[in-house]
């Protein structure tokens, strides 16, 4: 029997003789009775734990930023001042996707946090699916959410970081390193609102809320980079459906173009989604909720977005939400996120 031509550069798990089935009870949904509920109190208690490792690691980091503001030696509490509407930030993020989720039927796990302790503490956090997506209009709704629901608290956090914010001149001691933060459209546009034009010679040094909400920004700018299935993807899919395969390499290489010409932190953004693919495969692996092999888990979630079952397209409704999105996106778009200089 010779294979069949439709399953060339599908994605994993994808049959095309079944693409315009209803979705196949998953496995989570054919557990027997009691084991589901116990796997979600166990789901529950990992994300718990999870969650409390990144507050800490987030408070770490927030220390660091509380001497900024501080005229006394600070604590680990102290750093609640950028810890706590950073992870209000990601809550609303991961919690937007969820509760759209249960609305929708849709089974999923807990938000699952990651904690690193980087220059922000943590390395975000993801939902898993575990049951199957219908159709193109819950793709796109249970997508929306999040960064929708992450992209409020961000931009209040920002308008309250810069009221609280210092101007003053850039004044550092020798071998010093010194962050400086990039904007995006939306930043420059509450700076200009809340602080002004800045005079000659003097910079703004942000105060830890507004650096929360910067990163919130972040977070979302790059969640709607519509490749794969982040939630930018998942978009796509939604809105044009497997046009979106073609498009996610175009979009692959835009981004290795500005790590080229922009800044060298563009080369890093597909390295560190491999390294985050890479981790949830292992957790997908050692739970028991995927087969696949990781080469197969980088495709199918770094490029091409698995198809749905329903490919109806959107209303006109979620159309327009979908452009909202996309104005969100480049409102927020920063060239250069970050540069790092030794005085």
């Amino acid at each position: 029997m010779e294979p069949d031509p439709r399953q060339k550069d599908l994605p994993f798990g994808y049959r095309p003789e079944e693409e315009h089935r209803a979705p196949a009870p998953s496995d989570w949904q054919r557990l027997p009775e009691g084991v589901a509920e116990e796997i979600e109190r166990r789901s529950w208690r990992r994300a718990a734990f999870l969650f409390i490792a990144t507050l800490l690691s987030t408070l770490w980091v927030g220390t660091r930023w509380a001497t900024t503001v501080l005229d006394r030696p600070v604590t680990l509490l102290d750093g609640w001042i950028f810890a706590v509407p950073l992870m209000v930030i990601l809550l609303c993020h991961e919690f937007g996707h969820y509760l759209f989720a249960r609305r929708h039927g849709v089974v999923v796990s807990p938000p699952y946090f990651l904690p690193i302790p980087n220059l922000i503490g943590t390395m975000g956090a993801f939902i898993s699916i575990r049951s199957p997506i219908p159709d193109r209009k819950v793709l796109f709704d249970i997508s929306a959410a999040g960064p929708l629901a992450g992209f409020v608290p961000s931009v209040i956090a920002l308008v309250i970081g810069y009221e609280l914010s210092t101007v003053a001149p850039m004044i550092t001691e020798p071998g010093m390193v010194v962050y400086s933060f990039g904007d995006s459209l939306l930043t420059l546009i509450i700076q200009q609102l809340t602080i002004g034009p800045l005079p000659e010679g003097m910079e703004i040094w942000i105060h830890p809320v507004g650096f929360a909400g910067w990163v919130g920004l972040l977070v979302t700018m790059l969640n709607l980079i519509p490749i794969g299935t982040l939630d930018g993807g998942h978009l796509a899919y939604a809105l044009f459906g497997r046009r979106q395969w073609a498009a996610s390499y175009f979009i692959l290489g835009g981004i290795l173009f500005l790590g080229i010409t922009v800044h060298w932190i563009w080369i890093t953004f597909p390295l560190f989604l491999t390294v985050a693919i890479s981790l949830v495969w292992m957790i997908m692996k050692r739970t028991g909720r995927t087969g696949a092999r990781l080469i197969d888990y980088w495709k199918g979630l770094l490029l091409k977005h698995p198809p749905v079952p329903d490919e109806s397209p959107l209303d006109p409704g979620r159309r327009l939400l979908g452009w909202v999105c996309l104005i969100v996106f480049l409102l927020c778009f920063i060239p250069a996120p970050l540069r790092a200089f030794i005085t």
